[in-house]
């Protein structure tokens, strides 16, 4: 394979996963450790991760463990890796991390590699949007009109319908 080809079939995936609750707490970065490995053994370049903290679960979810009887959990350890891996290995990936015994879920999800996460800013960016909302009118490029601020609902919409569009 030729090193332009090798490049061209690179992707971003981010990989979220759940880490049951019967993991002790101060194993629970060995077990994202783990996960990581699985990711990286494939010649996946890790972009960016956030460790596992632990989370009420939506649900009660059950897994099988090795005796076959169920074990329920309603918390989990919930952490996210994003990589960049050829194409070609991300299913091996994708099986391997659900196989781990100490994975409850998993979601992979192809991605951009610029940083889309916001986190604890997520608060403070709504504050400033809410109040430029109540600012003046504001002025547009296209024929100087006077066009009121949006909500961010209306620029939901509109972005989901030029997405639908595409």
């Amino acid at each position: 394979m030729s090193e332009t080809t090798h490049a061209d079939n690179m992707s971003v995936y981010e990989i979220g996963y759940l880490i049951a609750s019967s993991v002790p707490e101060e194993k629970v970065p060995a077990e994202a450790e783990a996960v990581n490995k699985i990711i990286t053994a494939s010649g996946a370049t890790i972009i960016a991760e956030e460790a596992p903290h632990r989370t009420k679960l939506a649900y009660e979810m059950r897994k099988k463990n090795v005796s076959g009887s169920y074990e329920k959990y309603t918390e989990s350890y919930f952490g996210w890796t994003k990589f960049e891996v050829v194409s070609d290995d991300i299913e091996a990936i994708k099986k391997s991390v659900e196989a781990h015994p100490s994975v409850l879920r998993m979601l992979l999800i192809s991605t951009v590699r610029d940083n889309t996460y916001l986190g604890k800013r997520a608060p403070a960016i709504a504050a400033e949007i809410a109040l430029k909302k109540d600012a003046t009118v504001l002025k547009t490029e296209e024929g100087k009109k006077d066009v009121a601020p949006v909500s961010i609902e209306d620029m939901d919409k509109s972005i989901d319908e030029m997405v639908k569009e595409a």
